[in-house]
């Protein structure tokens, strides 16, 4: 499974448009933390892991997520 295609995914499905890049900030394309949070609760059943709170701190950009994600999946 490729975690950065996942999230893609889902950040289209939540109406994300544009070139959407591993340096894409999730609030330059109008995501808030509410709504980030709803993505990151998505992926964490699909993926079937759990993201630590004191991880949910460091996820500004996509890369942020991939490598929470990563880790979380070793």
């Amino acid at each position: 499974m490729n975690i950065h295609n996942e999230i893609i995914k889902e950040l289209k499905s939540k109406g994300a448009k544009g070139n959407l890049t591993t340096q894409t900030q999730f609030s330059s394309i109008g995501l808030d933390s509410l709504d980030l949070m709803d993505m990151i609760t998505i992926l964490e059943d699909r993926l079937s892991i759990f993201v630590p709170d004191d991880k949910l701190l460091e996820i500004k950009t996509i890369k942020d997520l991939e490598n929470v994600i990563a880790e979380l999946t070793k």
